[in-house]
């Protein structure tokens, strides 16, 4: 409701076309630098001075350049992604800088920038205002009403979740809200994940847990592997019986010791530069897996709870310091290992929401679709329930 869909789906196809791209050009021209740097390892001037050599430069810089693209962009848009959602969660139509800070764990002046910048390209239909001396963001055209789900009464949107109907004593509560010309309900559906660690984890964790544990092990395998090669091209470099050895063997097709240096050349510079490679997807693995981990354990925890809401302070720390726990739940959310629950801040406080349902576009009484719901009054077209009172914005 509050990305530009058109515009998101575009980015996307334009970084697969560009990831592609960096990546042919990196690996081109990696191969031809390396190749020219080898042949000529004892005049590194006559490398340099290729005709060849300024091209591979050129490529390494345009694939690196159009890998680093994509990174941010992929980046930006998952933080778009998340402040969209954030906002459909929202009742009041005013969010402000410092809830969205204590969220995202990052600087409100950051957060700030960032929804500036995202206005342009990522997102829409809210602006900045100041409302009593500090600035916050507007939603576009944003009603809300919470009610009772059992007897319809209005309910204060302070107690939303959390409260009982002062009527009927039910505490099944849910918002309906107008935003635009959108419709849709918020509604805790909490009792489907009690005792249900899998509901608050996504479907393919335990297979992308196992792959990241192979793909682990295999990578600082083959990275030590790589090590061992390296060491050894370098104990080979002046050993003049091996390079004796080599000159003599028929096989080898070599018949100078600038040869044989130039084939140790290519294994040291190839095995250096797999093994750095395999060595920082290794670090990015073990980030993955301490997220994986974190997913587990708080899935667990929030399997027990029958409220809709916790504070971070019953979140058990697990002996780590607070930070570096929200550090690593904010990692297990925006990596997806996480489902069914979110960061939300409420009157100043951080709190985790759990089993928090957002149904787009439907009818609460049929589930009919809901099209062009312009007015407060709507009515439903196929069973005539009205959708929305009279509700004020604020």
């Amino acid at each position: 409701m509050y990305l530009r869909n058109g515009v998101m789906k575009a980015l996307k196809v334009k970084n697969v076309l560009l990831a592609i791209a960096g990546v042919v050009l990196l690996f081109a021209g990696v191969i031809v630098g390396l190749g020219l740097i080898t042949e000529y390892i004892d005049d590194i001037n006559t490398a340099l001075q290729a005709k060849a050599m300024p091209g591979a430069i050129d490529w390494v810089l345009m694939g690196a350049v159009f890998l680093i693209v994509v990174a941010i962009s992929r980046k930006l848009m998952g933080d778009a992604q998340f402040y969209s959602s954030y906002f459909e969660g929202s009742l009041d139509g005013l969010i402000r800088f410092k809830d969205l800070s204590a969220v995202t764990g990052r600087p409100a002046f950051w957060v700030a920038c960032q929804l500036s910048f995202f206005r342009l390209i990522y997102m829409k239909k809210y602006s900045f205002v100041k409302t009593e001396g500090e600035k916050q963001i507007e939603l576009y055209s944003k009603r809300a009403l919470c009610e009772c789900k059992n007897c319809g009464a209005p309910i204060d949107k302070r107690i939303y979740f959390t409260g009982v109907c002062s009527y009927c004593g039910s505490s099944d509560l849910f918002a309906k809200v107008l935003s635009g010309d959108k419709f849709y309900s918020i509604s805790s559906d909490v009792k489907s994940g009690f005792n249900r660690p899998a509901f608050y984890r996504t479907k393919s964790i335990d297979i992308k847990d196992n792959l990241y544990r192979v793909l682990l092990i295999v990578g600082l395998g083959v990275a030590a592997i790589c090590g061992f090669m390296v060491a050894d091209s370098i104990s080979k470099y002046n050993d003049k019986d091996y390079i004796q050895k080599e000159i003599l063997d028929a096989t080898n097709n070599i018949y100078s010791k600038a040869q044989v240096r130039d084939n140790l050349n290519t294994l040291i510079l190839f095995g250096s530069l797999l093994g750095v490679i395999l060595l920082i997807l290794a670090v990015r693995r073990i980030f993955q897996l301490i997220y994986v981990s974190e997913a587990r354990a708080d899935s667990v925890f929030f399997a027990k709870s029958k409220k809709p809401f916790l504070s971070k302070e019953e979140i058990p720390w697990i002996k780590t310091k607070e930070n570096k726990k929200m550090r690593h739940i904010r990692g297990a959310l925006r990596n997806g290992y996480l489902a069914n629950c979110t960061l939300e801040s409420h009157d100043g406080a951080l709190q985790v929401a759990l089993a928090k349902k957002i149904v787009k576009d439907t009818c609460p009484s049929c589930a009919s679709p809901i099209v062009g719901a312009v007015d407060e009054n709507y009515v439903c077209q196929v069973c005539g329930n009205k959708i929305l009172g009279v509700i004020e914005k604020r």
